[in-house]
């Protein structure tokens, strides 16, 4: 039987799985593909209206993890955290295991919701709306092509993330400039594993 010290909502759901089911390091990175359910780790996806989709892939390999009672934890949080909100901001999609891994996928209805029930920053918005709530660049991001660039150059109404998992994202637009040490797959997501800062900004092209 899973035992869980801590039925909290608010508890990270890669933590959480953790704590119920086995002790993992969570995978970090994304995988080529542009479907993030389809990433091979842990990764979230930005829609344009601000909607989350997080596909979380841990290690699932010992004999006694039970998938059914993982999914029944994951019910269990996600059902509270509505209820407590008085509203259906969370879907859990599946939890399915491939290979030694399992892979949990879920959808947000903003990012504000995945930042709360997760514990973790995640903004989605205008370069303006960003520098109001206290957000402050980096001196120095980087291009598709490694090249440092002017931030001086990022205009007030473009799209701007801010969040400080060192996961994969994938964006709905063209991503223009993002931390250094950040790996591009395409045009519209990026690896993270390996930068440095505590917050990640990613800026998207402008419209």
């Amino acid at each position: 039987m899973v035992n869980c010290a801590d039925n909290s909502y608010k508890l990270n759901i890669r933590k959480m799985i953790c704590a119920a089911v086995f002790m993992a390091v969570a995978l970090t990175g994304c995988g080529k593909s542009m479907d993030v359910t389809k990433s091979d780790s842990t990764a979230v996806y930005v829609g344009k209206d601000g909607q989350v989709i997080s596909t979380i892939v841990e290690d699932f390999s010992a004999p006694y993890y039970d998938l059914g009672e993982l999914k029944t934890d994951i019910e269990s949080q996600v059902n509270e955290y509505n209820s407590t909100k008085g509203k259906d901001l969370i879907t859990f999609q599946d939890a399915v295991t491939e290979d030694k891994n399992v892979r949990v996928t879920m959808t947000y209805k903003d990012t504000a919701s995945y930042a709360d029930f997760n514990q973790v920053t995640l903004f989605y918005g205008s370069y303006k709306d960003m520098k109001a709530l206290g957000y402050s660049l980096p001196s120095t991001l980087v291009d598709s092509k490694g090249q440092k660039i002017d931030v001086k150059l990022i205009s007030e109404d473009q799209t701007v993330i801010v969040m400080n998992e060192k996961i994969g994202f994938y964006s709905y637009g063209k991503i223009a400039y993002a931390p250094e040490g950040s790996s591009f797959n395409g045009s519209k997501n990026v690896d993270l594993s390996a930068t440095k800062d505590d917050l990640c900004y990613i800026v998207l092209k402008a419209d």
